[in-house]
């Protein structure tokens, strides 16, 4: 229980170290690019989708965080699919394994959200044709494991187009993990979308790629089937709020509206997601995951409904691993993402898990 103190003390430091120097920026809308925030995988997705130090054979989770590329992801095969926003499908495939005999793990991942085929009209209404859409990335990352330490990163080739207008950047992740040699406790860090985005059309605000430095720890009671993992994210942005001034306001003494105003508490927990796993068999899991940024932008005024909630599940058959997980955004509506993990060798590397007999 001291390491988890001091660990918290860590990251608490560092958070409110950000903060000093961090300028209030809103979000929603001031990025391009912003399909490299979404999650990559299943476990991720139902988990609470910001975590960077979740354990597991995915290689794609070094889309996550580079520094989780380690012996446990190499000659893994992934593929994770999941049906976003009405009917956009983001798809995610990435393939780890180490070179020669050296420590470090190489990785390769693909990433494309396709918006699906839309109609094309004139000024007027008039119906001329129809157009595509899509997001789409390639990834290549290094993980090195020095001891109880391993660092990483990753180099993202990343773009957008829709119809005749397109986005292209270059990215780049970098972190480090530290895993405990006698405890199941992991800290880590990462900075995610370093880069710059060139367009052939013009805008008077031109907004960059979604910066995001994150902060996290994932640990497990000894003797008890439950991990749990914490992370701040947006730690380059204090301020996270957006205030809609048809949802949120109040009256002052003359009846006009003003703003709602949101204290320091309720600013800090914005940045913050949990998520605990179930470790019921060596072989199946259960999950569940919390957001509070995303429960506090998408739950209606009076219906909070699940809003910001999440829950998956992750099943191992020989060498094939299968993770579902399912977000919950507004009442009615969700989105899912399923993942399937092969290993091409000699089966995939065991984890120990202690639970009392």
């Amino acid at each position: 229980m001291r390491q988890i103190g001091m660990c918290a003390l860590f990251l608490a430091g560092i958070f409110f170290g950000f903060q000093k120097t961090a300028q209030a920026q809103p979000t929603g809308g001031r990025n391009k690019l912003d399909f490299l925030q979404l999650p990559a995988q299943a476990k991720s997705t139902a988990l609470g989708a910001n975590h960077i130090t979740i354990s597991g054979n995915d290689p794609a989770l070094f889309i996550q965080n580079p520094a989780l590329l380690d012996s446990s992801k190499a000659n893994n095969v992934s593929v994770n699919l999941m049906p976003y926003l009405a009917d956009t499908r983001f798809v995610n495939a990435a393939y780890a394994r180490r070179v020669g005999k050296s420590a470090g793990v190489w990785a390769v991942g693909l990433q494309y959200l396709n918006y699906g085929t839309m109609v094309e009209t004139d000024d007027i209404g008039n119906v001329i044709g129809e157009f595509r859409a899509a997001d789409y990335g390639v990834s290549a990352g290094y993980g090195h494991t020095l001891g109880a330490f391993t660092v990483g990163g990753t180099l993202k080739f990343v773009g957008a187009s829709v119809q005749s207008y397109n986005v292209f950047g270059v990215a780049l992740d970098w972190g480090g993990v530290f895993k405990h040699p006698g405890q199941d406790l992991t800290v880590g860090f990462v900075v995610k979308n370093l880069g710059f985005v060139k367009q052939n059309f013009s805008s008077l605000n031109d907004p960059a790629l979604p910066l995001d430095v994150r902060l996290g720890l994932t640990f497990k009671p000894e003797y008890m089937p439950i991990r749990v993992s914490l992370t701040a994210h947006h730690l380059n942005r204090f301020d996270m709020v957006y205030n809609d001034p048809n949802l949120f306001f109040t009256y002052d003494d003359n009846g006009n509206k003003i703003a709602r105003k949101v204290g320091i508490a309720e600013k800090l927990a914005r940045h913050l997601s949990l998520g605990a796993e179930a470790l019921l068999h060596p072989n199946f899991r259960i999950m569940l995951g919390y957001d509070h940024l995303r429960r506090q932008e998408l739950r209606l005024a009076n219906r909070g409904a699940l809003a910001g909630f999440s829950f998956g599940a992750w099943l191992r058959i020989k060498r094939f691993e299968v993770g579902y997980g399912r977000s919950q955004y507004v009442p009615g509506f969700s989105s899912s993402s399923l993942s399937i993990v092969m290993n091409l060798k000699n089966g995939f590397v065991k984890e120990t898990v202690k639970v009392r007999p």
